[in-house]
């Protein structure tokens, strides 16, 4: 009977044993009844059961608070504390980062609550959270001011009492001297010698069960500076961003060793279908995972009617709805996520969108999958087109150190693929953290958003852009000049081009009355089309002037919006679709009035 029980059962079961043993010797039953008892295991087995149904909640909140379960997902709440975030003076933004880091930890988090500066509700909150959660971990509430009232709070929750660390008053008294010394040069001194005793006394004392957490700094390894109070299963961390984020990346790896973590599975799809065309087959898909311990989340994409605000880097580029819906799968289990997937898929077939929000990251594998997906969807003229323009950059790569090669990058829709080749070849080559060499030779009167994209481009691609003057000449003596190493210049020119027409293939020397260098213009031969299928599909981030109507850039004062992408809506107001909802590649640059 033992070996079928859980260690609760039988602790349970042994307690029933007891009190049913001094019932009889207590109470003095009759010999008939103390015969029926004793020589039958029905009344145990139906009082256990009864008992175990009474203490359930006691008993799981007890075994939760000592001995997390080691085989089933760990269990997390967050407990923020402070009248300021209730009042909405300051933001929260602990939760949030708490969140994503636990959830990368496959920690399942429960719940997020707030509380105010008030014992009695941090302590209920603490209480509570602890008993029902494997971990319970507060930010904010343990400052050295009369509303830092976390300590107390915890001391409440668990009946405890306050004592002072001399522990935390020895790290105290290590940053203490050279605060004094600050306050003094700054003409605040009078006084500070009570001031700080007044604060070291708030900051040492916590509860007396309080285990001191010491973590370790991620640049040297070295023990952290201050420790953070654990008390049971609840850690107390700050409510400053930057000491909550430190304090939790200093404890991540003893507070979740890596052994202990539970194995999670996570992946997303897009698709371009909103949720109300396939809701009711998703219910019934997430139903049929339900016992495999899988996760599917739905979220629609309702941010604007044209555009998709891309959370990139500031907010600056505007994308047309890429997808409609996003999926979120999470599985305990690899086998169950693949088959998840699969299910997936077959439910939202021909519908499912590829989406990445950094797309200079991890170029390498990005690309193959990339090519693959464009094979399987039998666009094989096109992937031929990739693997030439590839080649052709690789072999400038191969054949020249970085410090001779240079990439001509004014912002355009063709520079911008170019530029995107060129850092996977070099990342695949020296690794992503190799800066590229690049040049923009500046147009009158030039738009300033194309400006800013250069600007935020270079920061997500790790390009150095130098800027000259134009023309195009003008511009490479200037750039030979100050960088007289450079030997092949990269050119988004395509064949179609005022320039790339005079080009017979894709690499060539400049004439003799130019600045000598050779020019390299890897997809020469490809079509407006060309250009988007590449930026679209791999997501890249664009000027979002192309979201906006425009087609060809130049000057501000020789472009305009296309007037084929212009609709007027039944309300009378004008519209402008996106650049990529051209159909016709010969009208690229109807918009110039220059060309």
């Amino acid at each position: 009977m033992i070996k079928m029980m859980d260690f609760h059962q039988f602790l349970s079961l042994g307690l029933i044993l007891f009190i049913y043993v001094s019932l009889e010797l207590k109470i003095g039953f009759s010999t008939k009844y103390t015969i029926f008892f004793s020589s039958s295991v029905l009344f145990p087995i139906i009082f256990h059961r009864f008992l175990c149904r009474i203490f359930q909640k006691e008993m799981r909140a007890i075994f939760r608070t000592r001995m997390p379960s080691t085989t089933q997902r760990k269990t997390a709440a967050i407990v923020v504390i402070g009248d300021e975030i209730l009042k909405g003076t300051t933001r929260d933004t602990n939760s949030h980062f708490l969140c994503k880091r636990l959830h990368k930890l496959g920690v399942n988090i429960k719940k997020i609550s707030v509380v105010g500066d008030d014992i009695s509700e941090i302590s209920r909150e603490v209480h509570t959270a602890s008993g029902a959660y494997d971990y319970v971990i507060t930010s904010g509430g343990v400052g050295p001011t009369h509303d830092d009232k976390t300590y107390l709070g915890l001391a409440h929750a668990f009946t405890d009492q306050l004592h002072f660390s001399n522990e935390i008053r020895e790290a105290v008294d290590r940053f203490l001297p050279s605060y004094i010394d600050k306050k003094k040069a700054e003409g605040v001194g009078e006084g500070i010698e009570e001031v700080v005793r007044m604060v070291t006394e708030k900051l040492c004392t916590i509860p007396k069960m309080s285990q001191l957490l010491w973590g370790t700094q991620k640049v040297d390894g070295r023990i952290s500076t201050f420790p953070v109070v654990r008390v049971a299963n609840v850690v107390a961390l700050p409510g400053v961003p930057k000491f909550c984020e430190r304090a939790f990346d200093e404890l991540q790896d003893q507070l979740f060793p890596v052994e202990e973590r539970q194995s999670m599975y996570f992946d997303t799809i897009y698709t371009d279908l909103d949720e109300f065309d396939f809701s009711k087959r998703l219910t019934d898909l997430a139903t049929r995972f339900e016992e495999r311990s899988v996760q599917i989340g739905s979220y629609p994409e309702l941010k604007n009617k044209w555009g998709h605000l891309w959370r990139g880097f500031q907010n600056k580029f505007f994308f047309f709805r890429f997808f409609k819906t996003k999926l979120t799968i999470e599985s305990e289990s690899s086998e169950s996520m693949k088959d998840v997937l699969a299910a997936l898929r077959e439910l939202l077939i021909g519908h499912v969108v590829y989406y990445d929000t950094h797309a200079w990251t991890d170029t390498v594998t990005k690309w193959k999958s990339f090519k693959t997906r464009k094979t399987a969807e039998n666009h094989l003229e096109f992937v031929r087109k990739l693997e030439e323009a590839e080649k052709i950059v690789e072999e400038i790569v191969e054949k020249y150190p970085l410090e001779q090669i240079a990439l001509s990058f004014n912002g355009g829709k063709d520079c911008t693929v170019l530029l995107h080749l060129l850092r996977l070849k070099v990342d695949e080559k020296y690794g992503p953290s190799t800066p590229i060499q690049g040049f923009h030779i500046m147009v009158e009167d030039q738009f300033p958003e194309a400006t800013q994209f250069i600007i935020d481009a270079a920061k997500f691609y790790n390009i150095q852009v130098l800027e000259f003057p134009g023309p195009l000449k003008t511009g490479l003596a200037a750039l030979k000049k100050q960088r007289p190493s450079i030997i092949p210049v990269l050119m988004g020119s395509r064949a179609t081009d005022p320039n790339g027409k005079y080009m017979k293939t894709p690499v060539e020397w400049t004439d003799s009355d130019w600045p000598k260098v050779l020019r390299v213009c890897p997809i020469l031969n490809w079509t407006y089309t060309d250009v988007w299928h590449m930026l679209r599909g791999l997501c890249i981030p664009y000027c979002k002037l192309y979201d906006q109507g425009y087609t060809s850039l130049g000057g501000r004062d020789n472009t305009v919006k296309h007037p084929a992408l212009r609709i007027v809506s039944s309300d009378g107001k004008e519209h402008y679709l996106p650049a990529y909802k051209l159909h016709d590649d010969a009208e690229e640059r109807c918009n110039r009035s220059n060309l």
